[in-house]
């Protein structure tokens, strides 16, 4: 079996947003994947012989990017790929109002698939001040309690076991403004987030064998106004999807990340997508089937 059509579907999930008057029930659904690379280019320092002059510098090791050779290697990296719209009036919400509400989305997303206090610390603790508290209140508890697949929709995490590169991972994709309800501003988010991990070439020789790829597809919810008590008000998730590709079943799971090869001979694994480079297009539709079961 190709190791890089490894596919994990989040299943669904159902999370209840508490309001002042209404209870808005919401649906998470997440597969997940991934691609990563980096270069390192170092300038040594000339080492003195023993009667002070300067030797010739040593060469230094060459390190091949991570990205290099996989559909990510052109994104950004990290948070750079994370582009805020540009501000305009969105319903009841002025310009200066989306602005705000954009750059906190902007905020959560990078808290959440970027920032290493999570990704590979599992601290969630910068993302969930994001939230209104009560939605923060609600995730939670989904985090160091053996949950994590409950939250894996909106957050990436590195399975211990697996240490990533210390390099950001690639990004792209974009977010687009919508009014909701009364009192809502809906921000859609679509992105695609590639994580390198720090796999021994003689395990992981092609460039996407160390690799997971993360497509997000999250609305977030800025809630203002009466409708909502104090606490319910602020940035809430709305629907979610998205897909994991190169990823480990046995991770996936327990709802973190790590490279596919690391169980191919897992015997519930199904067959890969028969258009890998679709996983790699944020347009694409979300794909139905799964290869981790």
């Amino acid at each position: 079996m190709d190791r890089q059509g490894t596919v994990g579907v989040w299943a669904v999930r159902r999370l209840l947003v508490v309001g002042m008057v209404v209870a808005v029930v919401v649906s998470a659904l997440m597969l997940m994947a991934g691609t990563g690379a980096f270069r390192d280019a170092g300038v040594p320092v000339a080492p003195e012989s023993a009667d002070g002059l300067a030797q010739p510098a040593l060469p230094t090791a060459t390190h091949v990017d991570p990205f290099d050779r996989t559909p990510a290697s052109g994104w950004a990296e990290g948070a750079a790929g994370i582009v805020a719209p540009a501000a305009a009036a969105v319903g009841e919400f002025s310009a200066a109002q989306v602005s705000a509400a954009t750059s906190l989305v902007r905020d959560a997303l990078v808290a959440s698939r970027v920032d290493p206090a999570l990704v590979t610390g599992h601290n969630p603790a910068g993302y969930l001040r994001l939230l209104a508290p009560d939605a923060a209140a609600q995730l939670r508890p989904l985090f160091g309690t053996g949950r994590e697949p409950e939250a894996q929709a909106l957050v990436s995490m590195a399975d211990s076991a697996s240490p990533l590169l210390p390099v950001p991972p690639r990004v792209t994709g974009s977010m687009r403004v919508e009014p909701g309800d009364p009192g809502e501003l809906v921000v859609h988010t679509n992105y695609l987030f590639a994580y390198a991990f720090d796999s021994p070439p003689e395990v992981a020789p092609a460039p996407m064998d160390a690799v997971v790829l993360v497509r997000a597809d999250v609305d977030y919810v800025l809630r203002v106004g009466a409708e909502w008590t104090p606490s319910s008000q602020g940035l809430w998730y709305g629907d979610v999807g998205g897909y994991g590709y190169a990823i480990a079943c046995h991770a996936y799971r327990r709802g973190f990340l790590a490279p596919a090869y690391l169980d191919q001979a897992d015997p519930l694994r199904g067959p890969p997508h028969t258009d890998p480079g679709a996983y790699f297009d944020p347009s694409a539709p979300l794909p139905q089937e799964t290869a981790c079961r």
